[in-house]
């Protein structure tokens, strides 16, 4: 009868820590790769605002503005303007 009660508490002891495991991952690890997604997320939009400044950017009054247009737009989202004609 010992032997089962002790069979038993090493098996809920096993599926305890297994699962405090999983969940301990899940806590610590999963913030961390959705700050590290978010980061490089950040740079690509700085490239991406760069380089439309570059292409689409035009001087008013000394300052150099970008028009809302939808190529703009576009551009600024990821996507591939339609009419881009600099290709």
């Amino acid at each position: 009868m010992l032997a089962d009660i002790l069979g038993v508490a090493m098996g809920i002891s096993i599926a305890l820590t297994i699962f405090a495991e999983l969940v301990g991952r899940m806590v610590l690890l999963i913030p961390e790769a959705i700050r590290n997604i978010r980061e490089k997320e950040k740079i690509a939009q700085k490239r991406r605002r760069r380089e439309a400044y570059r292409r689409f950017g035009f001087k008013v009054d000394g300052v150099l503005v970008l028009p809302q247009t939808p190529e703009v737009e576009a551009f600024l989202n990821g996507e591939e303007p339609e009419g881009d004609s600099s290709k």
